[in-house]
């Protein structure tokens, strides 16, 4: 205890009695931070860090809480917002970490749903698939939803099952959405809703991971089938990519432009490693080769016009120039196959 003596004139001497207060002393990349070690203080100052986008400030003062006061009631709410913090910050393996530990010491909490919510993000994000799909499949089974939780676990949930291959089961959660999706078209929250567009992207992108799988291989007959079940999912995906597109959500907008893009630039790909027949010579093999880009410049063409149609479209709208990856590589690459082969 800390104490102090006051005299005030002759009068008698106050005697005031104060509990320690502890700091913290932490060296960050912006500077010393010095935090005061009392859990309420903390909590309040991280909430607000929270609110104002301060996620490394929120971070470090709900880890002081979690450290130094591990047993009083902030703790708990502590680790699930830290969890929301580095999600924040793109540290998704860290956040998972957190929704767990939360999960198993708060199982009847009220927010476990969401917990369970951000659990599957955190994984989905963190790459960990079958992880994602258990935490996002409890979601579904756990009690209650609101229409956008129903839309977000879902479209959450076809990602990691499409990322496990189970491509059906990934476009059963699609329908769902796009389901829920036409039934209330009209209300102000599906207009240009994330999830939607995340759904429906998906949905396209079954469809054109099954087409990547296909590879032009002899004999002749064998390649003739290949060559219309790749142009059957390519028309699949493509028709999908644009109902991604329709839905106006900027981000999945542009990611599913890409997506058309790629698919072309994938087809003239696999026309050009097609494998060629052992008995031709070299004559006859250069001919061969001259015939399969004929048939495949068309694609180049049409992959750089959805490119650069989409880059336009999308800058208009708003488009963060990280959205577009390495598109301008690809561009790059395919005008300089149009202009070597004209």
């Amino acid at each position: 205890m800390l104490a102090a003596g006051i005299n005030a004139c002759g009068h008698s001497v106050q005697v005031v009695h104060m509990d320690p207060i502890a700091f913290s002393v932490t060296r960050t990349p912006d500077g010393i931070r010095v935090d005061t070690l009392d859990a309420e203080v903390l909590f309040k100052e991280a909430a607000s860090d929270y609110d104002d986008r301060r996620h490394d400030d929120a971070i470090r003062k709900f880890g002081h809480i979690l450290e130094h006061f591990p047993d009083s009631p902030y703790a708990r709410p502590a680790r699930f917002n830290r969890g929301m913090a580095l999600l924040a910050v793109q540290r998704p393996a860290a956040a998972a970490q957190d929704f767990r530990a939360y999960l198993a010491t708060a199982p009847e909490d009220p927010d476990r749903s969401d917990a369970l919510l951000r659990l599957g993000e955190a994984l989905l994000d963190a790459g960990e698939w079958e992880p994602a799909r258990d935490a996002l499949a409890r979601r579904l089974m756990a009690g209650p939803m609101t229409r956008a939780q129903e839309v977000e676990t879902r479209a959450r949930l076809a990602r990691a099952l499409r990322m496990l291959e189970r491509f059906e089961e990934s476009r059963v959660q699609v329908e769902r959405v796009m389901t829920l999706h036409d039934r209330n078209a009209t209300s102000p929250d599906m207009a240009g809703n994330y999830f939607v567009a995340m759904a429906a992207f998906e949905g396209a992108a079954v469809w054109h991971d099954l087409f990547r799988q296909i590879r032009f291989i002899l004999p002749t007959d064998r390649m003739e089938k290949d060559l219309t079940d790749k142009a059957t999912l390519f028309l699949k995906a493509q028709a999908e990519y644009l109902r991604a597109i329709r839905l106006r959500n900027v981000y999945w907008g542009v990611q599913a432009g890409l997506r058309v893009g790629r698919m072309y630039e994938e087809f003239y790909d696999a026309i050009m490693t097609a494998q060629t027949p052992p008995e031709f010579s070299h004559d006859e093999l250069r001919v061969y080769v001259d015939d399969l880009k004929s048939k495949a410049r068309p694609l180049v063409a049409k992959a750089v016009s959805a490119y650069e149609r989409n880059l336009a479209t999308a800058r208009m709208y708003g488009a963060r120039e990280e959205w577009f990856g390495d598109m301008a590589a690809r561009l790059e690459r395919l005008r300089r196959i149009l202009d070597e082969d004209p």
